[in-house]
C-alpha cells in the first residue's frame, strides 16, 4: 500500500453521504459533506476504509465512488469496491494537491450502469 508523502501530509478527502445520485442530469444531491484532512487512508485496506466510514456515518453503505479531481462527476466517477480499485483511489488521492471527493451510494441505485450509457 502507498505511504503518506515524505513531508507528512495526507490527502484531503471530502466525504459526500446521505445524498442520492440522480441520473438526469447526472449529479449527487442532498446529503452532508465532511472533510477528512489528517487520516492516512494509504495505510488502510479497502475493508478498513469501508469500516472507517461506516462507523463514522453509523450506517452501512452499498458502494463508494471517488471522482478524479480534474474531471466532472460524469467523466471522473470511479467505483471503490475492492482492493484493486482502492489502490487506484489512493493513487489519485496522493496525486492531487487539493481535495478528492468520495461519494456514498446508500441504496444501490446502479450508478455503474448509468456511466456506460
Amino acid at each position: 500500500m502507498a505511504q503518506s508523502e515524505p513531508n507528512g501530509l495526507f490527502e484531503m478527502v471530502e466525504l459526500n453521504y446521505q445524498g442520492v445520485f440522480n441520473r438526469n442530469p447526472f449529479s449527487y444531491t442532498g446529503g452532508v459533506k465532511t472533510m477528512f484532512t489528517y487520516v492516512d487512508f494509504s495505510s488502510m485496506t479497502y475493508y478498513e476504509f469501508v469500516n472507517f466510514f461506516e462507523r463514522f456515518m453509523h450506517e452501512e453503505c452499498k458502494k463508494f465512488y471517488y471522482c478524479e479531481p480534474v474531471n466532472s462527476l460524469m467523466e471522473g466517477l470511479n467505483p471503490i469496491s475492492d482492493d484493486v480499485e482502492y489502490v487506484a483511489f489512493i493513487f489519485y488521492a496522493y496525486g492531487t494537491d487539493g481535495v478528492i471527493s468520495v461519494y456514498v451510494d446508500h441504496i444501490g441505485v446502479g450508478v455503474d450502469g448509468w456511466l456506460d450509457d
